[in-house]
């Protein structure tokens, strides 16, 4: 999730992403804050359930580039990887980030709570 004022290390990374053929796929928008979907529709076609509140929540966590590479190593796409393009990756992410002050990423986060009670019938 990105904010409209967010941080635009993620997109301008992208062009490392699309060398390596790690592309977004076509069409891939980013989220915005409070923008993310939720179920409500397919909670309420089933019929089992009637929706109590959906709540979206948005935080912030800021990393140094040892802490923003430890995560990325947590994502199933980045675990795929070959090694050279997690190498190429991962030495432009220590790049990039030893060139801004303070060496930091700001990197946004969202999830939504989704409360429903099951119908008495």
């Amino acid at each position: 999730m990105i904010p409209y004022d967010g941080d635009p290390f993620f997109e301008e990374l992208q062009d490392v992403y699309d060398e390596i053929g790690e592309s977004l796929p076509p069409g891939a928008a980013w989220p915005r804050p409070q923008e993310l979907d939720d179920d409500r529709d397919e909670i309420e076609a089933s019929g089992l359930f009637d929706v109590i509140e959906i709540k979206q929540y948005d935080w912030e966590t800021v990393y140094d580039a040892d802490g923003y590479i430890d995560l990325l190593n947590t994502f199933s796409g980045h675990i795929a990887m070959q090694d050279w393009q997690r190498d190429r990756l991962y030495g432009e992410i220590r790049r990039r980030l030893a060139e801004r002050p303070g060496g930091r990423v700001r990197r946004h986060w969202g999830g939504v709570l989704q409360v429903a009670r099951r119908c008495t019938a």
